[in-house]
């Protein structure tokens, strides 16, 4: 008869050597990666990218799904009810990591027991930008123009999303009159802002540089810590007056929680070394982001920071949960 604590040990032993096995064998059939939005935008685009390398690089097809709806929630939901094998991996943007339970009364899994951190791939800061219309040239003149004009200083937003965040920080911080105007997604905000529909956003350089460059918004400051090299003579918020004023967007990969911890490092040393690559780099420095890749410990230590930054932002926003 075998005693329990033997039992015990001989059964971690089994599972330890599975473990090890599936971590060797790994991978030995085809990767997906998820994308909790649609097709063409920056998301997809870094999905796309690094799961071309990596299916190189692991020698199995690494197919992209865009699993699309409910702010990123669909996506989330589907990945969190894979196997836990490192078969199914999620592009992940930043705010869907750190602010969608203080956004949403119920989400369908949980987002901190529910996946494990894997490699932080790429960042690229937000700029303030107004339509060409708006007589200001900096922030603070922003700021002042919406205390003259009461009502009518309006800014389009993704609810939630780091650049809705950034205009409600900007508001509390200097008690500006701005409306955040919800749309469906960047594109069609960016695109009645063009029109002169409203009159400022914040927006991830990578996407503003074109029109910035055909003269069709105007940049007030760049929220990060240094300049932009794509954008060398926008000032930072620092240097117009807001000091500790930095927003980042960011895309990181996560997988389900359970997947081995071997596989888990696999995936991240496969992918920091992809996005730290000269021509990744290239790739993303050509159209105004950074490549970062980082370990686990890395990304799961920056998650909590920019989850603890930006949930202090909702509640002073006094932004309520759908």
């Amino acid at each position: 008869m075998i005693h329990a604590p033997l039992r015990l040990i001989a059964t971690l032993a089994a599972v330890l050597l599975a473990t090890s096995a599936a971590a060797q064998d790994y991978p030995n059939k085809t990767i997906h990666m998820v994308v909790p939005y649609p097709a063409g935008g920056i998301a997809d685009k870094i999905a796309r990218d690094a799961s071309s390398e990596l299916a190189k690089r692991l020698q199995q097809p690494v197919v992209v799904e865009n699993r699309s709806g409910a702010a990123g929630n669909i996506g989330f939901d589907y990945v969190a009810r894979q196997p836990a094998d490192g078969y199914t991996l999620l592009l992940a943007p930043a705010s869907n990591l750190t602010v969608q339970p203080a956004l949403f009364k119920q989400l369908s899994y949980d987002l901190e027991k529910g996946f494990t951190p894997v490699s932080l791939l790429v960042l690229t800061p937000q700029v303030l930008l107004v339509h060409p219309g708006v007589p200001v040239s900096n922030p603070k003149e922003l700021i002042d123009y919406s205390r003259k004009n009461p009502g009518k200083v309006n800014f389009g937003v993704s609810l939630g999303a780091y650049s809705h965040l950034a205009g409600e920080l900007l508001k509390t911080q200097a008690g500006a009159d701005f409306t955040a105007i919800p749309y469906q997604g960047a594109a069609p905000a960016m695109a009645d802002l063009l029109a002169g529909q409203t009159q400022f956003i914040f927006n991830e350089v990578v996407t503003a540089i074109p029109n910035v460059q055909a003269g069709k918004l105007k940049p007030l400051a760049v929220a990060y810590k240094s300049r932009a090299p794509w954008l060398p003579n926008v000032p930072t918020m620092a240097e117009a007056g807001f000091p500790g004023f930095e927003v980042t967007s960011w895309y990181a990969v996560v997988a389900k929680a359970g997947t081995p911890r071997p596989i888990v490092d696999k995936i991240s040393s496969e992918l920091a070394a992809i996005v730290q690559s000269p021509e990744f780099k290239k790739r993303y420095d050509d159209i105004g982001a950074f490549t970062i890749g980082s370990s686990p410990e890395e990304l799961g230590t920056f998650i909590k920071s920019e989850t603890l930054k930006w949930t202090a932002v909702i509640k002073q926003a006094g932004i309520q949960p759908n």
